[in-house]
């Protein structure tokens, strides 16, 4: 008798550990991957107003984002080991597709585990726009993001319209990109 109470409460122990941690991850991937879950203070945007930057492919080549003055641009700084950033790369693989011409799309990876690694991501999800590593030339415009994916929107005349961090679904960047391309 004893030892059926005692299992019983061991059970009810781990279901809700288990329980806790479902709902952890789940809150933690609905934010984003990073420390903070503060969608306004997350990022430094003071000095982020142009595309004056350049960043390197994952092929080593360095591009430099102002021929990119004219068009909405979108901006995602993401890794590929965020769970929140690989949920949204397919949308973002489809607005690339659905606005070609009037819309770049930049992913810039962190590398944590280095270009080959994000090369090989990229390839195997066939990530069909702009891929490169975040550097200093881009952190001297956007700052350190504390979280990913952190997404940049940039307008037209090459100002910022708004910094999104954390997943967004498609429809989202769909109603940014239709604003922006009106204006």
């Amino acid at each position: 008798m004893i030892l059926r109470v005692h299992r019983k409460s061991t059970v009810k122990a781990i279901m809700k550990s288990m329980l806790t941690l479902v709902l952890a991850t789940l809150m933690f991937a609905s934010i984003g991957c990073g420390q903070s879950s503060e969608k306004a203070a997350a990022v430094k945007v003071d000095d982020a107003k142009k595309l004056n930057f350049t960043y390197q492919t994952v092929d080593g080549q360095t591009v430099d984002a102002r021929q990119y003055y004219g068009k909405v641009v979108i901006v995602d700084i993401w890794d590929t080991w965020c769970g929140p950033c690989k949920k949204g790369i397919p949308h973002l693989i489809e607005l690339y597709d659905q606005y070609k011409g009037d819309v770049e799309i930049v992913g810039l990876a962190f590398a944590r585990y280095g270009a080959p690694k994000v090369k090989e991501f990229a390839d195997q999800i066939k990530m069909n726009y702009h891929n490169g590593i975040f550097g200093e030339d881009a952190a001297k415009i956007f700052g350190s993001p504390r979280s990913i994916p952190t997404c940049f929107i940039i307008g037209k005349d090459g100002e910022i319209a708004e910094t999104v961090v954390g997943y967004r679904p498609k429809e989202f960047f769909e109603q940014k990109i239709q604003a922006l391309l009106k204006s």
